[in-house]
């Protein structure tokens, strides 16, 4: 059991995997999803938010190939609630074939299109990475769905302090101090203030 703020995590367990809001609509409760690119630890993430193995992890980029759905038992204000993490498959993996990406893109757009539980968006976004097209395309992608988002900075264990404060203030200043949260699965660094942010925006706006 894991305790955050008034919020506790009692149980976190994998579902299924999904190719459409079709196979999940039955799970009537909200939903945060997980988007970014290959092998920026998605799927780490999620494990160390909850604090059990639930989701597959792999060095092996593009492993991800459907909507991975986990459901998560919390407790906030002395009642239980249940809530979707979705962790989507990475985007930008050179190695996949172009019809094999359009068709994840496919299957994304319509899954969110379709899905009126989800909540927000979590970009994880690897901090030795710098900008380009691909995730320039992305934003476009995230203001099209009309959804809100926040940006995780990931895997700063790997970095200096400095690279750190570098990157942080670029998003900062692009996307607002309140989008931006850092985050190691490593050493948990980060966990508490990004369990804090999921609760406020998908157990409290949920009630």
């Amino acid at each position: 059991m894991y305790y955050i703020a008034n919020m506790k995590i009692l149980n976190a367990q994998y579902v299924k995997s999904v190719a459409g809001f079709a196979d999940r609509m039955q799970l009537e409760c909200p939903e945060i999803c997980f988007i970014g690119r290959s092998n920026v630890g998605k799927s780490s993430m999620i494990n160390k938010l909850v604090m059990q193995k639930i989701a597959r992890t792999s060095s092996t980029p593009g492993a991800t190939r459907m909507i991975n759905i986990y459901k998560i038992l919390c407790e906030f204000d002395k009642e239980r609630k249940p809530l979707i993490f979705s962790d989507f498959p990475g985007f930008g993996y050179s190695k996949v074939s172009k019809k094999t990406y359009r068709g994840w893109q496919g299957m994304i757009e319509g899954y969110i299109r379709e899905n009126r539980y989800i909540k927000r968006l979590i970009w994880v976004y690897d901090v030795r990475r710098e900008m380009d097209e691909i995730d320039s395309n992305v934003i476009k992608w995230i203001g099209r769905t009309g959804l809100d988002f926040t940006l995780v900075i990931t895997k700063i264990d790997k970095v200096s302090k400095n690279d750190i404060s570098v990157k942080k203030r670029l998003f900062e200043q692009n996307f607002g101090k309140d989008k931006v949260f850092l985050f190691s699965s490593k050493d948990g660094y980060g966990k508490d203030k990004l369990l804090l942010h999921i609760q406020d925006i998908a157990v409290k706006k949920a009630e």
